[in-house]
């Protein structure tokens, strides 16, 4: 059996160690002399109550908790997707000089090419040459849903590992899923720890009035399979862990495990922990459009990223397109009479890769796109096709 322990309470820095001891104790991984490397995910540094940011106080605990168990130094590491030193950023700062801890911004430092073994896309990927020389790697990521990963936790923490420029690769080939997967099998986590304070739906920078799908928690998640705590944290969340595809290729990869029954949650019982509410991209997506709209019937990672393009062209749409109303349709559980309950018979119906496909048997009417998944420039040159833009 596998170990996923949860605690719960307003007071984080308690909760932390509460975690911690569920699972046995930062000693587990953690020895006397270790250089230790500790992984928050701090993205542009936005402000702790957005939910992008981990909470300051969990990693306070796991620099001193280290400290105590031995380390012999304690590096906090990101590569920075910000431009300034917002407040976070410097409070992270002040925390490393306070703690005699080092925060490193990465992509002042070398990275390095490593070989990944059976990999799934990436034979060779880079990351940061601290981390590569560590002891021990402490990958702390916090509890939200991702525009085209629906989750991103430990294994999309990888990304603030790598050179800017890898990131942007990675995203301009739609190949992000399994560049974290390699990434992940390059240089494995030690222990992970989810800060759950709060949930929020991980866009990019935005104003902070936009973070209407935030929400606090009060939650920490820890345990060594990154499998089965992103399995339990995307339940917690209401994401169905099946329809995240690099989940399910990390299990096939030998990662860890997504069997339930392989499982043990300790601590909190997961009943108390579940929030089952968390935002999409599709319905953020949908929120914001007044002509457009996905209908999504249980679409993997794959065809999220449909309604990412989508999202991007609502300002032509909504100029464009005037009278028409383009129906997005994703996913594998199609069912004609609740679709058709759905529409008022004048919109322009797009379905959106294989699982979409028209059939007899289905009989589903509307312009298709095929793909597994279907291409987002596809889905663009369609939609400009049919509206003749």
């Amino acid at each position: 059996m596998v170990k996923v322990a949860i605690s719960k309470g307003e007071d984080i820095k308690a909760r932390t160690k509460k975690s911690l001891e569920e699972i046995g104790g930062i000693n587990k991984v953690v020895g006397k002399g270790d250089k230790v490397f500790i992984k928050p995910n701090i993205v542009d540094g936005a402000p702790f109550i957005t939910g992008e940011v981990v909470q300051i106080e969990t990693i306070e605990v796991l620099v001193k908790e280290s400290f105590d168990a031995g380390a012999s130094e304690v590096l906090i590491g990101e590569t920075p997707t910000y431009r300034k030193h917002t407040e976070t950023i410097k409070r992270y700062m002040r925390l490393a000089k306070d703690t005699g801890a080092k925060f490193l911004e990465l992509n002042s430092y070398p990275y390095v090419e490593v070989n990944v073994e059976n990999p799934r896309f990436f034979n060779k990927v880079r990351l940061s040459s601290f981390l590569l020389e560590s002891d021990v790697f402490i990958n702390v990521p916090t509890l939200k849903t991702h525009l085209s990963c629906g989750i991103t936790l430990a294994i999309k923490n990888m990304y603030g590992l790598i050179p800017p420029e890898d990131r942007m690769f990675y995203h301009s080939i739609n190949r992000v899923e399994e560049a974290i997967v390699d990434l992940y099998k390059a240089r494995r986590a030690d222990l992970i720890v989810i800060d759950g304070t709060y949930t929020t739906l991980h866009l990019g920078p935005r104003p902070l009035e936009d973070f209407k799908e935030t929400f606090r928690l009060n939650l920490t998640i820890a345990g060594f399979d990154p499998v089965a705590v992103e399995t339990v944290s995307a339940k917690i969340l209401g994401v169905d862990p099946s329809s995240l595809r690099y989940l399910k290729w990390a299990e096939e990869d030998g990662l860890g495990t997504m069997d339930l029954n392989q499982i043990e949650i300790v601590g909190v019982p997961f009943e108390e922990a579940y929030f089952g509410k968390a935002v999409d991209i599709v319905k953020y997506v949908n929120e914001r459009m007044e002509n457009s709209k996905i209908i999504n019937f249980g679409a993997c990672t794959g065809c999220l990223q449909i309604s990412t393009s989508v999202w991007r062209m609502s300002r032509i749409l909504q100029s464009a397109a005037k009278d028409k109303r383009i129906i997005c349709v994703i996913g594998p559980k199609i069912k004609t009479d609740e679709l058709k309950k759905s529409l008022g018979g004048d919109e322009v119906i797009i379905l959106c890769g294989y699982c979409a496909a028209p059939t007899f048997y289905n009989g589903l009417e509307g312009h298709f796109i095929p793909g597994c998944p279907p291409q987002p420039e596809d889905l663009q040159r369609k939609i400009r096709e049919v509206l003749k833009l």
